[in-house]
């Protein structure tokens, strides 16, 4: 079932609309059009009639005049320039008005529309109490309206051509609501002319079908064979109209026998997920924020669940009584759309904010996607809850500092303890895995032992306790061939004489660099109770790298 809604002679009726007494007398809606029927080679431009109000009817004034005859049969008519911008005024006090209705509906045309009934049960089931429920709301527009019910959208079209067929909201001193419901069938729509058909819609919008319109060709054909009337066309037979008037009138004629049920073209305004707000108060403290916030989120994830989406991101900014400006994006760790996690998100943050002066105004933005669905492995652990780890992270970093916390991970090169510290959340990239299969041991873990003054190579590879970081310490050393070698450690926790000191293994890198140029050498060092230490020497300085096993 479908709904049309429908304002005769839009264009004209949002013109009369604030002007009582000019609406109660004869009016037109008059444009100025280029006419071709005088002298060959020239033309003129000649003010025509587009529209007429009921009064002006009934002087026989009809669209298509010229405005001479209009004035010479009747005239004190009141002759009226199209408004545009009152036009699209009041297409979106319509389009609001029919969003109280339902949400599937079509703006088939300036001032028509079409409402899909499907899901409005209560309007299925009591069809007549729904239009004047409707009527009854659009009091407050201060416009005539036609509102019928049709079982197709085009059969919904043309019932509101049918004094039959038809509920009406006239507006005069008082509004008059006239509401009915007639199921729609043929014979009710038998009586309609076929000259009422080109006054159903003014205008068309790009992708919308109206097959309720014929051109004067066929409306001329159709005057000579004597047809007046829909139901005199519906009697046709369907081949010979397509065989003599084409598919125009074909479509036409399956539309009067419910064979054409098209989709609608549904109204989808552009969602907006954003809030801004000027606040009258400055707020000095972060409870009211939150509040308002909470407030805020309410409704932005409400309109992400109407569109079936989620936030991925939320940017938050917040403008300081003193003029400075605050903004940070929140990069959420799932998409969602429940306002509790947002808000656990954006109070950890508001946690680490140092207000240089009181809020005057905020504004909250998020970021829609897609909802997450993800199938994990069978021996894969998930998260139970992304957002409450999330929020636990967010709490250590507003404790530790912005860019203290995240997971290391090994750089590219030989330099010792190079990493580099990521987001705790984020995935090591498949180029950055290490290429050592798993029974690889650890580079720089695999180390020589010594059994008194003979070093005996093994194979087995020792943990490296190391010291973050390295422990600046005191070495006697003398003189090597290249390197100064050590002899006993003079200072630290383990000082005393070196047993057997194994290197050196010198390590250098980025020579290319100045500024960044490294170089180091390591030694392997036992001492007489056995302890294994790495020593390194990065001149003029000795460090204590780390104790193995």
């Amino acid at each position: 079932m479908y709904a049309c809604t429908h304002i005769p002679s839009f264009p004209l009726a949002v013109l009369l609309r604030d002007d009582p007494e000019m609406a109660s007398g004869p009016a037109a809606l008059v444009s100025t059009t280029t006419d071709s029927s005088s002298t060959p080679g020239q033309s003129r431009s000649t003010p025509l009639i587009l529209a007429v109000n009921p009064a002006a009817s009934r002087y026989r004034i009809t669209p298509g005049l010229t405005t001479t005859r209009a004035l010479a049969r009747c005239p004190q008519l009141a002759l009226l320039s199209p408004d545009p911008a009152l036009e699209r005024l009041h297409q979106d006090a319509l389009l609001s008005y029919l969003s109280c209705l339902g949400p599937d509906f079509e703006e088939t045309s300036p001032g028509t529309f079409l409402l899909d009934l499907l899901s409005l049960p209560h309007a299925l089931k009591n069809p007549l109490g729904w239009i004047e429920q409707s009527l009854h709301k659009a009091i407050p527009l201060r416009l005539p309206l036609q509102v019928a019910l049709a079982p197709t959208p085009d059969l919904a079209l043309l019932s509101t051509c049918s004094p039959t067929l038809r509920s009406t909201l006239e507006i005069h001193s008082k509004p008059v609501i006239t509401a009915k419901y007639v199921p729609c069938t043929i014979q009710a729509l038998s009586t309609v002319p076929l000259s009422s058909l080109g006054t159903t819609c003014h205008g068309e919008q790009a992708g919308v079908r109206k097959p309720c319109v014929l051109n004067n060709q066929n409306n001329d054909i159709l005057e000579l064979w004597g047809i007046e009337t829909l139901g005199q066309l519906a009697a046709l037979p369907r081949q010979g109209l397509v065989e003599r008037l084409g598919s125009e009138a074909a479509l036409l004629h399956d539309t009067l026998h419910r064979r054409n049920h098209r989709l609608l073209t549904l109204h989808r305004p552009p969602r907006d997920f954003s809030l801004t707000r000027d606040l009258e108060h400055p707020l000095e403290t972060l409870e009211p924020l939150l509040f308002l916030l909470r407030r805020g989120l309410d409704t932005l994830c409400a309109r992400l669940r109407s569109s079936q989406r989620a936030a991925i991101t939320a940017e938050l900014s917040l403008t300081f009584d003193d003029g400075n400006l605050h903004l940070r994006e929140i990069r959420l760790p799932e998409p969602t759309c429940e306002p509790p996690a947002l808000l656990r998100v954006l109070h950890s943050h508001l946690d680490t904010v140092r207000a240089p002066a009181p809020v005057k105004a905020w504004s909250l933005s998020l970021t829609p996607t897609l909802p997450g669905e993800a199938q994990h492995h069978f021996f894969e652990h998930s998260l139970r809850d992304p957002h409450k780890f999330s929020d636990t992270l967010a709490r250590l970093e507003a404790f530790l500092g912005t860019g203290r916390l995240g997971t290391p991970y090994p750089i590219d090169t030989h330099r010792p303890d190079s990493f580099e510290l990521r987001d705790a959340v984020s995935r090591i990239p498949e180029s950055r895995k290490s290429s050592l299969s798993p029974d690889s041991p650890p580079c720089g873990n695999e180390v020589s032992t010594f059994t008194g003054k003979q070093a005996l190579v093994t194979t087995t590879a020792l943990p490296l306790k190391r010291y973050r970081p390295p422990l600046p310490v005191h070495v006697a050393t003398e003189p090597g061939d290249r390197f100064l070698r050590p002899l006993a450690l003079l200072s630290g926790p383990y000082s005393g004489p070196i047993s057997v000191a194994h290197g050196p293994f010198p390590l250098s890198g980025q020579w290319w660099d100045p500024a960044e140029r490294w170089q180091r050498i390591e030694w392997d060092l036992q001492l007489p109770d056995r302890t294994l230490l790495r020593l390194s020497h990065q001149a003029p300085d000795w460090f204590l790298e780390g104790v193995y096993g």
